[in-house]
């Protein structure tokens, strides 16, 4: 199949709104993490020029996600029914997810441009803390509204079950992550405000761990009765990876951010004692060290189950491909946030080979201030260019739920009769017999 359809092949921007999913926030997701990569990259983290390419990362992800978000409302404005439809779907209907994701992205990249770059001063830190506790509603809204849909509204089965059934929940894991880095800004400003946005973001990751966790446990169950997804669907095999890494990320932030705001004040019970801050960083380090053992092994899985799935069929290209980039994005961000808090120069080399170059390289190379080019930027990079010829002929707009309009039907035009009965032909007389018709 060619890259680019032939013009007459691409559809009107009138189907392609009609066709426009929720999918497409994971585009938003994609691009945010590797802003966060480019933030956070554990090599000459100082480097000009990382922080400019994380905010062109951002700049471009803020006027995706308003594409992204214009189209949507005009999709459902006008064809109100794809709504329902929607709804009814059991697959496509979990990537509403993606929009409460896509947008802590954003949140956590202005909280960074706020941080390095002094931008809106206090005034956008506290506009930045207002969009998370919406984006924290919405999330709690999607993750229980889906589940409840999940179970009366849709039908669903063990054999064809995909690791879509944790977007739903993931959402509460992202937000909470947000919160613990807006938390750690915010203690300068107010004690009680941080503990608050904290203990809140605690709540959100452990509802979304345990549930995850719940998921990826069937979904196991689901590979080893009854196989891999087919070659469609198998790309969300990576999805797994996704709480494991901002899981782990969110315990190891919010886990620093109660190891300096506790205790309160000194005294005999917890959690006033000393040492309680740092026994709940413990703990969190513990379950995020436990998170990025079991990432390491959903990768391995993964990466097998998608190799046995192409050795038999061509994997289609498609919107599911975008979904590689956020799981592996945020896994790499556990990565290096577990070097910050071991000092660690092996976590750092993984992080720094995950999302961007080698670490020896770096470390060679002590005056670099090259961009990181590794396993997440390319999966960006090349996915994003392939998917530029299938934006322009309208082949990446496809949702499974809503069908193609027919064509319209070929017409003739009659000369004998001298009207239209067809498009694509001209009814002529022969100088014999019956008449014949000419292609137009």
């Amino acid at each position: 199949m060619p890259l680019l359809l032939p013009v007459h092949a691409w559809k009107s921007w009138r189907e392609r709104i009609r066709h426009f999913t929720w999918a497409w926030y994971a585009v938003i997701m994609g691009t945010g993490v590797c802003s966060a990569l480019l933030h956070n990259f554990p090599y000459h983290n100082d480097s000009l020029a990382l922080k400019v390419a994380a905010l062109c990362m951002f700049l471009l992800n803020l006027v995706l996600f308003v594409f992204v978000s214009v189209c949507t409302i005009l999709r459902y404005i006008m064809f109100p029914e794809v709504w329902w439809m929607m709804l009814s779907h059991p697959a496509q209907s979990l990537f509403i997810g993606c929009f409460p994701m896509g947008a802590a992205t954003l949140i956590n990249a202005g909280l960074n441009i706020n941080q390095d770059w002094g931008f809106g001063g206090d005034a956008f830190l506290w506009t930045l803390w207002g969009f998370w506790w919406l984006d924290s509603a919405v999330s709690y809204a999607i993750a229980f509204g889906m589940l409840y849909t999940m179970m009366v509204r849709q039908e669903h089965s063990l054999q064809k079950m995909t690791g879509v059934w944790l977007l739903p929940v993931v959402t509460l894991v992202v937000a909470s992550s947000t919160g613990g880095l807006l938390s750690n800004a915010l203690v300068k400003h107010s004690t009680t405000i941080a503990l608050v946005t904290t203990g809140f973001s605690f709540t959100m990751v452990i509802i979304g761990l345990g549930f995850a966790l719940m998921i990826t446990t069937v979904y196991l169950l689901r590979l080893i009765t009854s196989g891999p997804p087919d070659a469609s669907l198998i790309l969300s095999a990576f999805l797994a990876l996704g709480p494991l890494g901002q899981g782990g990320f969110s315990l190891l932030v919010n886990g620093q951010d109660l190891s300096e705001l506790l205790p309160l004040h000194m005294g005999d019970e917890f959690p006033t004692i000393a040492l309680a801050g740092q026994m709940i960083f413990a703990g969190c380090f513990l379950g995020a060290f436990v998170l990025f053992s079991l990432g390491v092994s959903w990768i391995i899985l993964a990466v097998v189950s998608i190799w046995h799935v192409r050795a038999r069929s061509q994997i289609p290209f498609s919107m599911a491909y975008w979904g590689l980039i956020f799981p592996n994005g945020v896994f790499a961000l556990l990565c290096v946030q577990l070097a910050k808090v071991l000092n660690s120069p092996v976590f750092r080399a993984i992080g720094a080979a995950w999302c961007g170059q080698s670490g020896s390289r770096l470390v060679r190379r002590r005056d670099t201030n090259g961009v990181p080019v590794g396993v997440v930027f390319t999966l960006w990079i090349t996915i994003f260019l392939r998917s530029t010829p299938a934006f322009i002929d309208g082949s990446l707009f496809k949702a499974p739920y809503v069908p193609d309009l027919e064509p319209p039907p070929a017409k003739h035009i009659d000369v004998e009769k001298g009207f239209v009965i067809g498009v694509g032909a001209v009814r002529v007389d022969g100088p014999d017999a019956s008449a014949s018709t000419v292609a137009l």
